[in-house]
């Protein structure tokens, strides 16, 4: 698929006839390969499982430019609209999850039915306090 800048992005849609779909999103450096026990178990359940490989990493071009949190939730919407995804699972791992985060402020939420994000480089929900040395 394209996404909005031109940029090939490589999608992987295993089962497509699954009553449930997952839609898994890697984080760095790695590519949709990092999900492949979770694929193949989840398929043998009966999901259907979509994958890709962000701009940048596996079989997904490789730009000089567009690898914002903004520009990377923006072509995960592409292929969500594309592949007509709705009451899906987003999955978010490392910066994943803060690609995943950033799709769902940016989109309100489009098409998710739930939201995991594991060990998400993600903001914290807290204010920490910060220690001074005198």
């Amino acid at each position: 698929m394209r996404s909005t800048d031109g940029i090939k992005i490589a999608v992987y849609d295993y089962n497509p006839f699954g009553e449930e779909t997952v839609v898994l999103i890697h984080g760095w450096p790695l590519s949709h390969l990092m999900y492949e026990y979770q694929t193949e178990l989840l398929c043998r359940q009966g999901y259907r499982v979509v994958t890709l490989d962000l701009r940048g990493f596996g079989n997904s071009d490789t730009p000089a430019f567009g690898y914002s949190y903004d520009q990377m939730s923006q072509d995960i919407f592409q292929v969500i609209r594309r592949l007509k995804l709705k009451n899906f699972t987003l999955v978010g791992f490392s910066m994943g999850g803060a690609i995943v985060l950033r799709y769902m402020r940016k989109f309100k939420s489009f098409g998710v039915k739930k939201l995991i994000l594991l060990a998400a480089a993600a903001p914290s929900g807290q204010k920490e306090e910060t220690s001074r040395m005198d």
